[in-house]
């Protein structure tokens, strides 16, 4: 992951936290409720920030480590009472076939395009066959630093990398994974895609 963007959410983490607080409020649930339903038993959410998709997984009777590369989210996930876990999503500290399932939502944004590939294939060596991933990501054909979080327009870069949705089924069966699920919403300016795919 970007050492810029790892920085900018360690110095920023809880209002980060405090600013995506009442996201799967706006959002329908349907696509965590669907991961939720096909990945039953131990769960890593890749990328977990400070945990609040991690907790709702959890609450719904999973099994979830959460994974991240900024020392202040996973404190902040800690504190949620989560099993958290500081590591980077190119080099998974976990044995191969180890998770029912992994989730990544909207953290593969901060992985170059680069390397994409890699993460990919580091979440797929940790899954059990036929375990599945949710993957949700944006749509867009640029990558680069942004200043994004609300309270904060100056000296918070985070990388972000945005794909067209046929980028990312392209990528997905390069690196051994089927889709099996699909969804799409545009909650704001940008239009979310939501993908469920099994490790084949």
């Amino acid at each position: 992951m970007d050492n810029k963007t790892i920085q900018t959410y360690n110095r920023f983490a809880k209002e980060y936290d405090e600013e995506t607080a009442d996201f799967w409020e706006k959002f329908p649930k349907t696509f965590i409720n669907e991961f939720i339903k096909l990945a039953q038993g131990k769960v890593i959410d890749i990328g977990s920030g400070p945990g609040k998709d991690a907790l709702m997984i959890k609450n719904e009777g999973l099994d979830i480590v959460c994974l991240d590369a900024s020392r202040a989210m996973i404190e902040l996930s800690k504190a949620k009472g989560l099993v958290s876990i500081l590591g980077d999503f190119n080099k998974i500290p976990f044995e191969d076939e180890t998770f029912n399932g992994a989730w990544a939502y909207t953290s593969l944004l901060h992985v170059p395009k680069q390397t994409i590939g890699i993460s990919l294939q580091e979440i797929r060596r940790v899954l059990k066959p036929g375990a599945v991933l949710g993957l949700g990501m944006i749509e867009g054909d640029t990558e680069g630093y942004k200043n994004t979080l609300k309270e904060i327009q100056e000296n918070a870069p985070r990388w972000f990398s945005y794909y067209k949705k046929e980028e990312l089924e392209k990528l997905l069966g390069e690196h051994g994974f089927e889709i099996l699920y699909f969804e799409t919403l545009k909650p704001r300016a940008k239009n979310y895609f939501f993908f469920i795919a099994k490790k084949i």
